[in-house]
């Protein structure tokens, strides 16, 4: 259950209050509601995945954020969605993760940079050819496109000609998505499917009755 501020200062989620502009995005609520099936707190991109993903699955979800979603690292890291040279356990997450990306931008209302670009790991001596060499078997069971290039195909898929590197591993079905982009679109379809994003709405402490919070 959402609470508003107590008179002792003893409150779990602090009211947010919000510009216009705020409130013209549509991805916003300025009054917390009295109850949910689920509160995430943190509207960065694990925060805001949950709640689409918890309202997809027919739950009622509040998502409160201390600042603004995505103001923190999920608009500032590098946007990777990759499988190459993972540790092979996050194999199947990353696949499932790939297609989650390839459906959730064709949903979203704009274009949030998501691209199958592939992913090259270059290598400048032969200890790291032999490096990712030996990754290669993880590829193959998974079934992913992954090739050694040599000097001279490293060459051209750089469009340069010196030499540099003695090769590279290159994935092509691996992608990136533009991190400032995609969250907050991501954060208003969660919002267009029922999700209350709150924004400058800390949780400061979790309050229990009887067990619940």
């Amino acid at each position: 259950m959402a609470r508003q501020p107590s008179a002792d200062g003893r409150v779990g989620l602090v009211r947010a209050r919000f510009s216009r502009r705020d409130r013209a995005r549509g991805a916003s609520v300025t009054a917390l509601p009295r109850r949910a099936d689920v509160v995430v707190i943190g509207g960065g991109i694990v925060g805001v995945c949950a709640a689409l993903a918890l309202r997809e699955r027919g739950l009622s979800v509040t998502l409160c954020e201390k600042g603004r979603v995505a103001g923190e690292q999920s608009s500032r890291n590098w946007g990777w969605v990759r499988t190459q040279g993972r540790d092979p356990r996050e194999l199947p997450l990353m696949l499932a993760a790939l297609r989650d990306w390839e459906r959730l931008a064709q949903q979203v209302d704009c274009d949030i940079g998501f691209r199958r670009a592939g992913a090259t790991y270059l290598c400048e001596t032969e200890a790291q050819l032999a490096q990712r060499a030996a990754w290669m078997p993880h590829a193959r069971a998974f079934g992913l496109p992954t090739r050694m290039l040599s000097a001279a195909e490293t060459d051209a898929l750089l469009g340069r000609d010196d030499r540099r590197f003695k090769g590279a591993q290159h994935t092509a079905t691996d992608a990136m998505a533009e991190p400032s982009l995609a969250v907050p679109a991501l954060a208003r379809l969660a919002a267009a499917q029922g999700a209350q994003i709150v924004e400058t709405c800390a949780v400061r402490t979790l309050d229990r009755v009887a067990g619940r919070v």
